[in-house]
């Protein structure tokens, strides 16, 4: 068993006290992390998530999937799903496939998913960014997974692990107090 990324001394006394105070603590949280390009760490981001959960003593399944939507359905990724964390970057077409992932949602019966879904983006916000109707976390650009010409992936930098608000923010849509 590997060291896990995620120092339990960093973990925030408010979201401690938060978790602890669930309603429905015994029951599970289901997340899905679904990245709109396979270049993005989404797994790395999903087994952090997963980590901090536990930290947390909070029952949770993270799973994994995209970019392909399709596909992914047909694999039943999108069932029993309470939050829908979608990875994308800074870029123009990052935000134009992540505008098609939520209309698609919408006209294929999953508004619970499209109303229940916190864009994670990789890289730094701009002060003159529109704000959207769901959730938007920005994640340190450390978390972005780049790969050595010998196809190894270098190690997350230590502030990507102390980050605790994509954690923060999931609990908070879980349990119903996001996009209010």
């Amino acid at each position: 068993m590997r060291a896990s990324k995620t120092n339990p001394a960093a973990v925030p006394a408010a979201l401690k006290e938060q978790a602890a105070q669930l309603p429905f603590k015994a029951q599970s949280i289901s997340v899905l992390v679904f990245t709109l390009d396979t270049h993005l760490p989404f797994c790395e981001i999903a087994e952090h998530l997963a980590e901090q959960f536990t930290e947390l003593e909070l029952t949770a399944q993270v799973g994994m999937a995209g970019p392909q939507r399709v596909k992914s359905v047909l694999e039943g990724k999108f069932t029993g799903v309470d939050v829908l964390v979608v990875v994308g970057d800074t870029s123009s077409e990052s935000e134009d496939r992540l505008m098609e992932l939520v209309e698609w949602l919408l006209a294929n019966g999953r508004r619970d998913l499209a109303e229940n879904l916190i864009y994670a983006v990789l890289g730094h916000e701009y002060q003159n960014h529109a704000t959207s109707a769901f959730s938007r976390v920005v994640l340190p650009r450390s978390y972005y997974a780049r790969t050595q010409q010998s196809g190894l992936k270098l190690p997350w930098a230590a502030s990507a692990r102390e980050s605790w608000e994509l954690a923060n923010a999931v609990v908070d849509y879980a349990f119903g107090l996001g996009a209010e």
